[in-house]
C-alpha cells in the first residue's frame, strides 16, 4: 500500500485544490464545507476549481450548487459560464431509511433497525461505496499494472438485501471472521497473523461474537447488572470503563464496594467483576516482571495503564504531541491581547498558512491589531444543525430561529451604533457578513490588563440555500490548524463591527481590501510565530503563492 507522508488534512488539500494541478476529484459525503468549514471562500474557490466533484447528501446544499449561488457569483470571482468543476449530485437516504449502527463518545455502537424505505433515488452510504467498490474492479478486471492490485484483490463479496449490501454482514465482516470454519470471531484475541482470519478494525472485533449482532441487544436496565453490559455493544470487547484495573487496588480488591468494576478472584486465578477486564486476565496483582522483560510482560500485576509503555497514569505527554509535554495558556492566533504569562504570544507549533487568499489579522506584538479590537466566535443553537442542511429546509425549525443574528453587550453596541434588530456587519481580513443585531448582557465585556475588552457571537447554520437564509459565518474565519492532527486553532478570531449591511459584489472586495490596507496585513502577517527571545524569523509562508488579489 502507498505510504502517506506530510500534511494531506481537509485544510491542505483545499489550498492544494485553489493552486490547480494536485487534486481532481473530490468526494463530500453528508459535509457542506461551503457552509460548515472554516474560511468557506477558500472552500467554495477549490471546488471551483476541480474537474469533478461529488455531493451525497439529504438536500441540495451549497456545496453542491456553489458555482451558481455562492458569494463569489456576486463578487465576480466565480462565474457560472466559466466554472470548469462538473457536480454529480447522489440523494442519500437518511438514518431512518437504513439499517446500521450508531456509535457516540462512549464508545457505544447501538443498532438502528430501517423504518421506512428511501424514496426515489436516495440510496445509503453502503449502496453508494459498494457499487463504487465493485464498479472500479470490473473496469480494472484486465489490468497488469501492480498498482490496482489491492482493488483487485480487496474482497468485496458482501450479502445483499434487494439491490443494498446487508448492513449485518458488514459488520460481521468488520468484527472478523475466521476463514477456515466461515464463523465470526469472538473478538481482537482470537486473530491471527497468519491469514486464517480477516478483520476490517479491531477494536470492532467482538461486536459479532457468536454469530449475533451484540449491537442490538436491548435488555433492560432491571435484567442487567449496574453497568448495563448487555445494552448495545462498546469498543474493545465491550469494555465499559477502560483501564478498569485501577478500579481495584494494588492487591486486586475494589477500592469501593459501591463503585466495583473489576477485582482479582484468587480461587478461578482471574480478574472478573461487572465489566470485561482491561487487563490480562491472568496475571495476579503481585506479579512483578523479570529482568529484561518487554512488550505486556514488563507490566506488572498493578500496572493499570496498559497501552502505556510503563503501565502507569500519565499526568503529561512525553512523547506524540508537537506541543507536549503540558499543557498552558497561549492566546489564540488571532487575539487583541498579548499573553500576560509570559512572551510567546500563541502556540509555538501551530500551523499557519500564510498565502494572499488566507490572510491573517495581526495580533501583539504586530501593529495595528487594534483594526480587529473585537473578540469573535461562533457557535451552534438548538434548533439548528450544523451548517444548517438538515433544519433550514423544514418550516418549524426555521421559523423558531428565522434569521441570521449577532450578539453583542449594550456597551459595545453604545460604543458602535449598533441597535437591536436593525442591520449590522462583521468584518475579518478575510470577508464581511450582515445580520440583525441582539442586544444582550450575555456577551458582557472582559476587564484584562486595564482594558476593557468586547466579545462578539454569531450562529454559524445560515448559507444561501434552504427556507431561511443569511451570509456564511464561517466566511469570516481563516485557516489556522492545531500542529498535531491539523484541526481548526482559528474557532476564536478578532472581528470589527459596524452597524448597517455590508456591502455588495465587488464592492464588498474593495471594503474588505481597504481594512487589510489600514491593518497592514501581507502574506507575512501572522507567521512569526515565535514571539519570545527576540526571535524574528518567519514560519508557514506558502512558496510561490498565487498573486495577489486587488
Amino acid at each position: 500500500m502507498p505510504r502517506i507522508n506530510g500534511d494531506h488534512g481537509t485544510y491542505r488539500t483545499v489550498m492544494d485544490m485553489v493552486d490547480g494541478n494536485k487534486v481532481f476529484g473530490y468526494f463530500l459525503l453528508g459535509q457542506n464545507p461551503a457552509v460548515g468549514s472554516a474560511h468557506g471562500r477558500l472552500q467554495r474557490l477549490g471546488m471551483a476549481n476541480l474537474d469533478w466533484l461529488v455531493v451525497r447528501d439529504l438536500t441540495m446544499i451549497e456545496s453542491a450548487t456553489f458555482w451558481k449561488d455562492a458569494p463569489e457569483i456576486e463578487t465576480g470571482e466565480i462565474v457560472t459560464e466559466q466554472c470548469r468543476t462538473e457536480v454529480f449530485f447522489f440523494p442519500a437516504a437518511s438514518h431512518v431509511e437504513k439499517a446500521g449502527t450508531f456509535t457516540q463518545t462512549q464508545r457505544m455502537l447501538q443498532w438502528r433497525d430501517q423504518a421506512v424505505e428511501p424514496s426515489g433515488d436516495q440510496r445509503s452510504e453502503l449502496w453508494f461505496f459498494h457499487q463504487l467498490g465493485v464498479r472500479l474492479k470490473e473496469r480494472l478486471a484486465d489490468s497488469t499494472d501492480e498498482r490496482d492490485r489491492p482493488i483487485l484483490d480487496l474482497a468485496w463479496d458482501y450479502e445483499t438485501e434487494g439491490d443494498e449490501p446487508s448492513p449485518s454482514d458488514v459488520l460481521r465482516h468488520i468484527n472478523g471472521i475466521d476463514l477456515r470454519t466461515g464463523r465470526t470471531v469472538d473478538g481482537y484475541l482470537d486473530l491471527k497473523a497468519d491469514g486464517s482470519t480477516a478483520c476490517g478494525c479491531w477494536i470492532y472485533s467482538g461486536v459479532y461474537a457468536g454469530e449475533t449482532n451484540q449491537a442490538r441487544r436491548r435488555t433492560p436496565r432491571f435484567e442487567m447488572g449496574p453497568y448495563d453490559a448487555e445494552w448495545g455493544w462498546t469498543w474493545p470487547l465491550n469494555r465499559r470503563v477502560l483501564y478498569n484495573r485501577a478500579s481495584a487496588d494494588p492487591d486486586g480488591r475494589p477500592w469501593s464496594e459501591q463503585k466495583k468494576l473489576v477485582w482479582w478472584d484468587e480461587e478461578a486465578g482471574e480478574w472478573t467483576g461487572n465489566d470485561t477486564p482491561d487487563f490480562e486476565r491472568n496475571k495476579p496483582p503481585h506479579y512483578r516482571p523479570p529482568e529484561g522483560a518487554s512488550g505486556p510482560e514488563a507490566l506488572g500485576g498493578s500496572d493499570a495503564f496498559i497501552m502505556m509503555r510503563d503501565g502507569k497514569a500519565w499526568l503529561f505527554a512525553p512523547a506524540g504531541l508537537a506541543d507536549g509535554p503540558l499543557p498552558t495558556h497561549y492566546e489564540p492566533h488571532e487575539s487583541p491581547m498579548r499573553n500576560l504569562l509570559y512572551g510567546q504570544q500563541g502556540n509555538p507549533v501551530r500551523k499557519v498558512y500564510g498565502r494572499p487568499d488566507n490572510p491573517s489579522n495581526p495580533a501583539p506584538p504586530e501593529a495595528h491589531s487594534a483594526v480587529f479590537p473585537y473578540v469573535f466566535t461562533a457557535a451552534r443553537l438548538t434548533e439548528h444543525h450544523t451548517a444548517g442542511a438538515m433544519s433550514r429546509q423544514l418550516p418549524y425549525l426555521a421559523e423558531l430561529q428565522p434569521e441570521l443574528f449577532v450578539e453583542v453587550s449594550p456597551e459595545l453596541a453604545a460604543e458602535r451604533g449598533l441597535r437591536h434588530l436593525d442591520w449590522a456587519h462583521v468584518i475579518t481580513s478575510r470577508t464581511a457578513v450582515e445580520a440583525r443585531v441582539v442586544v444582550t448582557d450575555r456577551m458582557a465585556p472582559l476587564r484584562l490588563d486595564g482594558r476593557i475588552i468586547h466579545q462578539v457571537w454569531m450562529p454559524y447554520h445560515w448559507g444561501s440555500t434552504g427556507l431561511t437564509k443569511g451570509d456564511v459565518v464561517n466566511d469570516l474565519i481563516g485557516v489556522v490548524c492545531d500542529p498535531n492532527v491539523f484541526i481548526q486553532e482559528s474557532k476564536v478570531l478578532t472581528c470589527d463591527v459596524r452597524p448597517g449591511r455590508r456591502p455588495r459584489g465587488p464592492a464588498l472586495l474593495d471594503y474588505v481590501a481597504h481594512y487589510r490596507r489600514r491593518a497592514g496585513i501581507t502574506t507575512e502577517t501572522g507567521t512569526r510565530i515565535a514571539t519570545a527571545g527576540g526571535h524574528t524569523l518567519r514560519a508557514h509562508t506558502e512558496p510561490e503563492p498565487p498573486e495577489e488579489p486587488t
